[in-house]
């Protein structure tokens, strides 16, 4: 944490807003889907904002969790992970897609009794059907398929905003993005993993769980 406390001040980044990164998330949203920062803050402007103001990393919540938070904050970019067996149970395809009318959403800190409610039109959002996981990409989950310290088998993503390196190849931050992840699986939790890269400029769109 001192490393991103030290790249900020070293840079000039007054605020998490203020980081490039951090300002094309917002930027980009804001014009797709005319998303409210402010609102619907990503993971990685939340994650940074803590770490500015508390100069250290925030409260531990599991060791999956704290890893691929620590990824975020490193690179700035959201980044997150599911169950993979609980998404291997529900005989939909995991997506990345806009909100439809019928699609409903129950956060995670909602009382048990909690009814399912609406989405925005428009909502980038994670769904298997019309399930969805999280709204506004990463910025707020549901229960279901959550990592926990019981997940044995978690597909990690990180949601990459081009930076302008368009082409057949992922781009560089794409690359150590994934570096990090499966360096730190490996030195941490001794875990092998693989990696793709999925996107319109690529070729594929499709990646099968």
């Amino acid at each position: 944490m001192d490393k991103t406390v030290a790249h900020f001040a070293s840079n000039n980044y007054t605020n998490a807003q203020s980081h490039p990164r951090v300002a094309l998330y917002r930027n980009t949203l804001k014009k797709v889907a005319n998303v409210s920062s402010k609102k619907y803050p990503q993971s990685n402007e939340s994650l940074l904002k803590r770490v500015l103001k508390d100069k250290k990393a925030g409260r531990p919540i599991s060791p999956v969790v704290d890893f691929y938070n620590s990824i975020s904050i490193e690179h700035a970019v959201s980044a997150g992970a599911f169950d993979l067996p609980e998404l291997r149970a529900v005989d939909a395809p995991l997506e990345l897609r806009l909100a439809r009318p019928e699609d409903k959403f129950v956060p995670l800190d909602a009382a048990a009794d909690a009814q399912p409610g609406n989405v925005d039109k428009g909502e980038n959002l994670y769904a298997q059907g019309n399930t969805i996981l999280t709204r506004h990409i990463a910025w707020r989950q549901r229960k279901q398929a959550l990592v926990t310290g019981d997940s044995t088998e978690v597909i990690f993503m990180s949601e990459v905003i081009n930076e302008g390196e368009v082409g057949a190849e992922p781009t560089e931050l794409s690359r150590a993005i994934a570096k990090s992840l499966q360096d730190g699986l490996r030195d941490f939790f001794g875990v092998e993993s693989t990696v793709a890269f999925l996107g319109q400029s690529l070729g594929q769109l499709e990646f099968g769980l």
